[in-house]
Order: C-alpha cells, then structure tokens, then sequence
C-alpha cells in the first residue's frame, strides 16, 4: 500500500535526499574544492532510465531548491539543470546503450558543463571569476561518487518502481 503510494513519487524524494546531503550534510567550508554534485547523478540516473518521471519540471524544482539553500541568485542551478535534463533525454537511447564506465565520464562533462554555464550566467550578475581548481575537483568528486550513488539508485529503482 505505502510502496503504490511513494512509487511515482520516487525520484522525487531520491532528488530531495541528494539535495540535502549535498548541501546541508556537505558544508561549504570543509568541501569546497572536492563537492560532488549528488543532485546531477540523480538527475541523470532518472533521466536516463525512468524518463516518464523525471523531467524539465522536476530540474527545476530541484534546480530552485539547490537554489534557496545557496548563495546562488534564483534560478541559476533551476536552468541549468533544466539543460542537464534536456542533453539526457535527446542522447538517452545512446546513452543507455553505453559501458558504465563511459557513462562515469558522461557524468563527468556534464559537471563540468552545468559549472560553466553557471559561471557563464553569474557573469552577467558580476560575479567573481571562475576558480578553475573548484570546477576540476567538482567534476572529478562528482564522477568519483557517482558509482556508489548510482549502485543505491539502481537499489531504489528496483526495490521501489518495479516493483509496485
């Protein structure tokens, strides 16, 4: 009964749970350099293999979350996660057909790319450059997390959405 009532709601909660780890149990001071984005692996995981419940809506929800808890002006994570969400869903049937290890450094550029284009957007607000040791170690933090991450995604889905 509870597990038909959470089921479609699931990449929802996994999205909320990687949002509060990642910037409530993550603090900024002792991770600054090596801050994996958990929100980006969960984005993408459910993007890529349950495209029906994860979408634009739901980036920019999770996007206006990261967002309120940051000192990032409104709306700058929301948009590029939307792009997040819109580059997986047009190459996920390639994706899908790709070894796991090439998936790793997928997720990898696709850090790399929500950090420049957030930085591209902060520009115009006249934010301080970019700091090109935090984009690196956030790339690499974030593939570096992304298989363990992942493993528990892959647990959710099957204990959660299969079986409902």
């Amino acid at each position: 009964m509870i597990r038909a009532l959470l089921a479609p709601w699931m990449p929802a909660l996994t999205l909320l749970l990687a949002i509060a780890l990642q910037e409530l149990a993550l603090p900024w001071p002792g991770w600054h350099i090596f801050r994996p984005d958990l929100v980006l692996i969960a984005l993408f995981y459910w993007r890529l293999y349950r495209p029906d419940r994860c979408g634009p809506g739901l980036a920019f929800a999770s996007g206006l979350a990261v967002d309120s808890l940051t000192a990032l002006p409104l709306g700058i994570s929301a948009v590029t996660q939307i792009f997040v969400v819109l580059v997986v869903g047009r190459f996920g049937p390639r994706l899908r057909a790709a070894d796991f290890l090439l998936l790793i450094l997928v997720i990898g550029l696709l850090c790399v790319l929500e950090q420049l284009c957030q930085v591209a957007m902060l520009s115009l607000f006249q934010y301080p450059g970019i700091r090109w040791l935090h984009l690196g170690g956030r790339a690499l933090a974030t593939a570096l997390v992304a298989a363990p991450l992942v493993i528990i995604l892959i647990w959710v889905h099957r204990r959660w959405l299969e079986s409902a």
